[in-house]
C-alpha cells in the first residue's frame, strides 16, 4: 500500500468517525427512503385508481396520457435545472482548480527563490513537484 492510498483511507476513517458527517449521512438515507416510498406509493395509487375507476377505458387512457404529459414536462424542467446546476458547479470547480494552480506556481517560485536554484541544479525534481501539486489539490483549502 502506498502513501496516497493510506492517506485516502485515513481521510475516509476520519470522515466516518465525524459526528456531523454521520448525522448528515443518516439524514440523506432518511430522505432517500422518503422519496422511494413516495414513488412506490404513487405507482400503487395510480394502478389502484385505474382498476377501481368508474370511467371507461378510453377516458382513463386520456387522463393517463394527460398526466404523463405533465410528468414529462416536469421532468424536463428538472433536467434543465440540473444541467444549469452542473454547469455552475463545473465553473466553480474550474475556478478552484485555477486558484490552486496559481497557488502552486507561487509556492514553486518561492521555493526556487528560497533555495536559489539554478536551471542546471534542480533540487525539486519532477516527481516531487507532482506530489506537491497533488497534495495541494487534495487539501480542503479553497
Amino acid at each position: 500500500m502506498d502513501i496516497k492510498q493510506l492517506q485516502r483511507k485515513m481521510k475516509d476513517v476520519k470522515r466516518r468517525l465525524d459526528p456531523k458527517e454521520i448525522e448528515r449521512e443518516k439524514n440523506l438515507e432518511h430522505a432517500k427512503g422518503i422519496v422511494k416510498g413516495a414513488a412506490v406509493g404513487g405507482i400503487i395509487a395510480s394502478v389502484t385508481a385505474l382498476f377501481l375507476s368508474p370511467d371507461s377505458g378510453k377516458n382513463n387512457r386520456k387522463k393517463a396520457k394527460k398526466e404523463l404529459e405533465k410528468a414529462k414536462k416536469e421532468l424536463e424542467k428538472a433536467k434543465d435545472a440540473l444541467e444549469a446546476n452542473l454547469t455552475e458547479g463545473k465553473e466553480k470547480l474550474s475556478q478552484i482548480y485555477d486558484n490552486k494552480k496559481e497557488l502552486i506556481e507561487e509556492k514553486k517560485n518561492l521555493l526556487k527563490e528560497k533555495f536559489s536554484v539554478e536551471e542546471d541544479l534542480n533540487i525539486i525534481d519532477e516527481l516531487d513537484l507532482e506530489e506537491i501539486i497533488e497534495e495541494a489539490l487534495d487539501s480542503d483549502e479553497y
